[in-house]
């Protein structure tokens, strides 16, 4: 989502779940200050701007029926929010700006050569952190035994063995995967070239 149509989701957002939320009444959460709960609200404009103005609808919906508060008049809390607006429209699955910065460096490149960047996307999308050293090791020691049946599955296949369906399948999907690893890191460069 590039800039313009990122500002015109949030534009829908504050449009079309925020205002018509607050003009029934509903108040900031009595554990947010009013600068907290001004921050919750751009929060939400920001990473709902992915949604359809069908989905904020039912989203308005929910919120309307789940207020927070003791009293029932109060937004219930972002996270809660956010979590529902995931069941109803999940955000379209593109490279996150961390999976990004991480396949554009040397660690995202060290992972496509190794044959672990699935591993170490699995990892990015779960955790949401730039992974440490430990956290690198383990992912490798995880993904060692995919790279090794793969190398294993390429070789026979380069000596025109015969596969079997189980390993043909493994070498579709780990090839898919690869591949979309691919085109993260060529998507970061291009943004770094930009």
């Amino acid at each position: 989502m590039d800039a313009k149509e990122q500002a015109a989701g949030e534009a829908r957002v504050q449009e079309l779940l925020i205002t018509p939320l607050e003009a029934l009444g509903l108040a900031r959460p009595s554990t947010l200050t009013k600068a907290q709960f001004a921050v919750m609200l751009g929060e939400l404009r920001q990473k709902l701007a992915y949604m359809s103005p069908a989905s904020l609808a039912v989203l308005r919906d929910w919120v309307e029926a789940h207020p927070g508060g003791k009293d029932k008049d109060r937004f219930p809390i972002g996270l809660k929010i956010l979590n529902k607006a995931r069941e109803i429209q999940p955000p379209e699955s593109g490279p996150s700006p961390l999976m990004l910065k991480v396949f554009g460096h040397a660690l995202g490149q060290e992972a496509l050569a190794g044959g672990w960047a699935p591993e170490l996307l699995r990892y990015l999308r779960g955790a949401r952190e730039w992974p440490g050293r430990y956290t690198v090791t383990q992912i490798r020691n995880e993904a060692d035994g995919a790279v090794r049946r793969m190398a294993d599955i390429e070789m026979r296949a380069g000596r025109g063995d015969h596969l079997s369906a189980e390993d043909a399948r493994f070498r579709v999907r780990r090839a898919e995967a690869l591949k979309q690893c691919r085109e993260i890191a060529d998507q970061a460069q291009r943004g770094a070239a930009a």
